[in-house]
């Protein structure tokens, strides 16, 4: 490679800064205009003219299989546009769809040295560590906090969506960083400051998802953090059980305790988790009465689950009558008003909303032959993630990355169960950004290197 950094590089580096810090988006007429919107036709311009100027090479990882789903499930949404009432959303859905794509291929296949390598890992941790303390700060100050839902929190006063557009995005991203934030503290790192330095990073994440007041994202995350270390056990704990780290650990643990609604919304949560079992199994054979303030909180619970159920329920409705082709990418919204009027019981008070589950949206946009080349593709990540670790688990850093990214990509795959994270454009930008820098990390470098 030159001796000179390409614009692929310094268009990458840009990506890891903006696209984690700038959640503005503005309409140029019909047209959304973003930073993604303008960062990866810039990149992918800039690879093709560096490539020709053998500027860039590629690697040989072999991602054939990858692009092989991605376009066979671009066509099925090609298709599906043929049931479609609307096809501008549809256009501007496949459009998004393959940004990913491109910038996917990009950031897997490029190579880069050594040294740049590293420049993108603690640009990501800086960029990271100074949205995660906007997100402490927007909530002390109460800026631009996010009101939806407080009506059923005490104390707090909002919930915090940081640099992102809804607190449930938010939760999403912290849930996918947070095992590699962890195992980077605890594993990699041997001087104490470091350690110690990384785990700062951790506890501020940790703090951020307590103050979305997102029930499953905390679930989430908690078995994410008992999942992580589980899977590295030996190195895992016998470093986090060294002094600094168990002071560490218990501060953080009696900040978070002492943090307002946190006992009060994890019952709550508790409560989302008994509202799915059989109700001979809720009260664990207990004839116990809750107090007034657990009615309240419980009743609460319950309008949400509700309401959350019902919208799954929308999806459904819409996948079974439209179950080969669907109803049209992108149509889902278009098509929501005439659903909940066909069907009053699916009526949630609002004539346009989200089904708030991303394999439902698929299901009902694409059909069962959208959905499978859809799961298709996440099935064969996590296949090539597990190739990846059996080829290079002996090198500690790349054991460590495909391992956090394992946990931190199954975090993202159970919250589209409850939200639609999958089409949330910076989110899913910084999914296949991340995704695509560490398997080109651990594919190029040599172990140990």
């Amino acid at each position: 490679m030159a001796s000179k950094h390409s614009l692929t590089y310094y268009l990458i580096l840009l990506h890891i800064i903006i696209i984690p810090l700038v959640p503005a988006k503005v309409y140029v007429g019909p047209i959304p205009v973003s930073a993604q919107v303008v960062l990866i036709p810039l990149l992918t311009l800039a690879v093709i003219v560096e490539y020709m100027r053998k500027r860039v090479e590629f690697n040989t990882l072999p991602i054939k299989m990858f692009m092989t789903l991605f376009g066979l499930f671009f066509l099925v949404q090609i298709i599906s546009l043929s049931q479609a009432v609307s096809i501008i959303p549809g256009i501007k859905e496949m459009v998004r769809y393959l940004s990913y794509v491109f910038l996917f291929f990009i950031v897997t296949k490029v190579k880069f040295s050594k040294q740049e390598y590293h420049a993108f890992a603690f640009t990501f941790v800086g960029t990271i560590a100074a949205a995660g303390l906007w997100g402490i700060t927007s909530y002390a100050f109460d800026i631009n906090l996010n009101k939806a839902g407080v009506y059923a929190l005490e104390e707090a006063y909002g919930r915090v969506h940081a640099t992102m557009t809804n607190p449930n995005y938010w939760a999403g991203f912290v849930n996918f960083i947070i095992p590699m934030l962890l195992l980077f503290a605890v594993v990699r790192f041997k001087e104490r400051k470091w350690q110690l330095l990384m785990f700062a990073v951790f506890g501020i994440y940790v703090i951020n998802q307590i103050f979305t007041y997102t029930r499953s994202a905390w679930l989430i995350m908690a078995l994410a953090i008992i999942l992580t270390s589980l899977l590295i056990p030996k190195q895992f704990y016998k470093k986090m059980f060294t002094i600094h780290l168990i002071v560490a650990t218990l501060l953080l643990g009696i900040i978070v305790y002492n943090l307002p609604d946190v006992q009060e919304r994890t019952r709550s949560a508790m409560f989302v988790v008994q509202s799915f079992l059989p109700e001979d199994t809720q009260n664990g054979g207990k004839d116990g009465e809750l107090s007034e303030d657990e009615e309240k909180n419980k009743s609460f619970t319950n309008k949400a689950v509700v309401s959350r159920t019902t919208l799954w329920k929308t999806g459904w409705v819409m996948y079974k009558e439209n179950p080969v082709l669907g109803l049209g990418i992108g149509n889902y919204g278009e098509r929501y008003k005439e659903y909940v009027t066909k069907y009053p019981e699916l009526y949630v008070g609002h004539d346009e909303y989200s089904v708030h589950n991303s394999y439902l949206k698929v299901g009902a946009e694409t059909g069962t032959i959208g959905l499978l080349s859809f799961l298709a593709i996440y099935v064969y990540y996590y296949f090539f993630l597990g190739k990846q670790f059996f080829l290079h688990r002996r090198d500690l850093t790349k054991k460590l990355l495909l391992i956090g990214l394992f946990v931190g990509s199954g975090t993202y795959a159970g919250q589209n169960l409850a939200n639609n994270l999958i089409f949330i454009p910076q989110l899913n930008v910084l999914f296949w950004l991340i995704s695509g820098l560490i398997f080109n990390y651990v594919h190029t470098l040599s172990d140990d290197a």
